[in-house]
């Protein structure tokens, strides 16, 4: 059991959210002057990878070019806070799911997201994205910012109906602060395109490629690239054929197939330019759904984790401690959350009117979900793919697949060092300040959607 910290900066720690290979999110109340407060996630980069100077200028990098996207359909990075010498990152938080999740959660229900619904999440994703490969900096010059990263598990699919792009950690701009090394590919292999495993220059159509078979993996509730390891993969990206949806799935036409086509062209130069002309193309051939389907769809397979969390910010309102269950990690696991007991302080009576409206804004508004626990070896899952120049599939090495994981989730194809687990450092207490802590909350993973917590503003 990991010890929450009680305080980060200026923010009051409400709850753990989840730890990932690359950093720890927590849900924190921001209190300012004049009886303001509300909700919001902090990413912080976990103690032990700080020996590595890049892994804080990538948390930097994302913190630069999340402020830079101003846009509905992209969790942006709202500040950065300093936490014992460390860079900690500030961001809106939204009720929601990842799409990761709530096709593994429509999975075991024997279900499948309805097109019309699909097409509405994925429309906002395309707006996100396009906001983000045109964003500006502050002198009114381009980016060029490449996700390089557009995966199921960086979708967020909120109680308000709309889907969210969210993790710039791994983006490539034209004015990156952390240079990638050549040969280095970060990402999913699953979701790559093949300009980008075969580690050339990209641009905004290598994300174009990545979320068509995000597309295709919501429509049909399967993944588009599978295999018995991350050979098999990259063999599938590079040269399998893409199979049409219109005969698996009644109610998508001819015309989608034709979208999906086009996207997913292994030629860049074929594929549509900007992911507003796929957006506009999937909107001709797949009438979307109102948000407020959505809202209802995601509220239904996300009830008992909404209320999980729920219970969590009541009893860190009320000075309470509760037990909050955990999901089910397939091993009969529980988690115990405990807020702050023992006699309520003034300070929380005071705050606490302040904070149950925030709590009602951020419910309508949206809060933030993230997808839970991931082993260390998801980092080295995200954060480096080493290819060979010639004939990648012939000399990868298999990764052991992480728990709870699929054979098929992407691996990085050399290792890259042990990941060693360590506790948070704490700030001295008193006997009259109890220990907050939370324990790690594990979800059951469906086998082909692991609900990975990737360097994420969360991954």
């Amino acid at each position: 059991m990991r010890e929450t910290p009680i305080r980060i900066g200026s923010h009051d720690i409400v709850v753990e959210l989840a730890a990932g290979g690359m950093a720890t999110t927590y849900l924190a109340h921001k209190r300012g002057d004049a009886f303001f407060a509300r909700l919001v996630v902090i990413k912080r980069i976990h103690p032990w990878l700080l020996v590595d100077p890049k892994s804080g200028d990538m948390l930097r990098e994302e913190a630069r070019l999340g402020a830079a996207i101003q846009h509905p359909h992209v969790v942006h990075v709202e500040d950065v806070t300093n936490h014992d010498r460390e860079v900690c990152l500030v961001m809106p938080y939204v009720e929601s799911l990842s799409l990761g999740a709530l096709l593994g959660a429509v999975r075991r229900a024997g279900e499948r997201i309805p097109p019309a619904m699909t097409s509405r999440i994925m429309l906002d994703v395309l707006s996100g994205l396009h906001a983000a490969h045109d964003a500006k900096d502050l002198r009114g010059d381009p980016l060029e910012i490449v996700h390089r990263d557009v995966s199921p598990n960086n979708v967020l699919v909120g109680t308000d109906g709309r889907g969210r792009i969210i993790d710039f950690g791994i983006a490539r701009a034209a004015s990156r602060l952390c240079k990638t090394r050549s040969g280095d590919m970060r990402g999913t292999i699953a979701y790559m395109s093949p300009e980008q495993l075969r580690r050339r220059e990209l641009d905004r159509r290598a994300d174009v490629f990545a979320a068509g078979a995000v597309l295709y993996e919501a429509l049909t509730g399967e993944r588009l690239f599978e295999g018995r390891d991350e050979a098999d993969i990259l063999i599938g990206v590079l040269a399998d054929e893409i199979p049409t949806v219109s005969r698996a799935i009644p109610d998508v036409g001819l015309e989608v197939d034709e979208v999906l086509a086009r996207a997913l062209c292994r030629e860049r130069e074929e594929r549509f330019p900007t992911a507003r002309a796929f957006a506009e193309a999937l909107e001709r051939a797949l009438p979307p759904a109102p948000a407020t389907d959505v809202a209802a769809f995601v509220e239904r397979f996300g009830q008992s984790e909404f209320s999980r969390r729920r219970n969590a910010i009541r009893a860190f309102v009320d000075g309470q401690t509760i037990d909050v269950p955990a999901l089910d990690d397939g091993h009969g696991s529980a988690a115990s959350v405990e807020a702050r007991s023992g006699k309520k302080r003034d300070t929380y009576r005071k705050w606490s009117a302040v904070l149950l409206v925030s709590i009602s804004t951020a419910a309508s508004g949206g809060m933030f979900f993230l997808p839970r626990n991931p082993s260390p070896n998801a980092y080295a899952q995200k954060m480096a793919v080493h290819l060979p120049t010639t004939n990648p599939a012939a000399s990868s090495d298999p990764a052991e697949a992480p728990p709870g994981g699929s054979k098929s989730d992407s691996k990085p194809l050399a290792p890259l060092g042990s990941v060693v687990t360590a506790t948070a450092p704490s700030s001295p207490r008193t006997p009259s300040t109890p220990v907050r802590r939370a324990a790690p909350i594990r979800e059951k993973v469906d086998k082909r959607h692991s609900t990975e917590l990737q360097e994420n503003p969360y991954r």
